[in-house]
């Protein structure tokens, strides 16, 4: 029996047959993404987590617009963050039903997209299972926020002192237990490197990125990977040399290796947060 090409065989389907064929097999992933999508406000909840979302659009709104400056934008955001209501913000994400129903990988963090409204910004929640981690990495013509609503992490943040050909001049600036309630940001001119491990069974962080803050750089932003392996001694006291490749390239194996002792596997970097370069 001859074999049907795509449009016979769609010919052949009444529409009803062909949805069910697609769903059968897009349904658990497909399906289950925009139900997340349309559930991710709960309506007793839109007001309370209106008012966060609504606070921190209009600090995005001024940055995008010039008005204030990356590092003032962090210092709003983080102190709106540190004073939400996590248990409203918990039932808005509806956190409940994603701790049972998303990925969380064993050695990356997994991320969700929300739907929470036309902001400025966008919002997700990454996931973690212990010791996963979002690989350190620096930023570009972008801003964000990252609360965490449940688990520990360790949060490590760098000053993005230099750039050179093919790497970064780093400052440590930040090594801490996150606990829930605890927000960090990075931007352009403060603590422009980040990296998160999962010291917690589980743990999740809600995201707030601003990006495409100068248009004419012809993409929405840049994610610089950073190699914690054999970082070398800076010139200026307090700073170390790392190896740094774009984002369309991933790690190499010794950035693997040496991340994975130090408290985090880096395999790949992290889904849902890294677009295609």
């Amino acid at each position: 029996m001859p074999l049907l090409g795509y449009d016979e065989c769609v010919a052949r389907l009444t529409r009803r047959e062909f949805a069910e064929a697609v769903l059968g097999v897009l349904g658990p992933v497909a399906l289950l993404r925009e139900l997340r999508a349309r559930e991710a406000l709960a309506a007793p909840v839109r007001i309370a987590a209106g008012d966060l979302l609504a606070r921190v659009d209009e600090a995005s709104r001024a940055l995008a617009s010039g008005a204030a400056r990356p590092a003032e934008w962090q210092a709003r955001v983080e102190e709106l963050a540190s004073r939400a209501d996590l248990d409203d913000l918990r039932r808005a994400v509806d956190l409940d039903r994603l701790s049972r129903t998303m990925t969380v990988a064993r050695d990356w963090a997994r991320g969700e997209h929300l739907r929470l409204g036309s902001f400025r910004f966008g919002t997700q929640v990454f996931g973690f299972a212990r010791a996963a981690a979002i690989t350190p990495h620096g930023h570009r013509n972008m801003a964000s926020m990252h609360l965490v609503i449940g688990g520990e992490l360790r949060c490590r943040q760098y000053e993005r002192v230099r750039d050179e050909p093919g790497h970064l001049v780093l400052r440590p600036a930040l090594d801490r237990a996150c606990r829930s309630g605890d927000p960090t940001s990075i931007s352009s001119e403060r603590r422009n490197v980040h990296w998160f491990v999962a010291t917690s069974d589980t743990a999740f962080t809600f995201d707030a990125v601003l990006d495409n803050l100068d248009p004419s750089l012809g993409r929405p932003y840049f994610i610089d990977l950073v190699d914690p392996s054999g970082a070398e001694r800076g010139a200026s006291a307090g700073t170390s040399r790392f190896a740094c490749t774009p984002a369309a390239r991933r790690p190499g194996a010794g950035a693997t290796k040496d991340a994975t002792a130090q408290g985090g596997a880096v395999r790949r970097p992290s889904s849902g947060y890294l677009r295609p370069t």
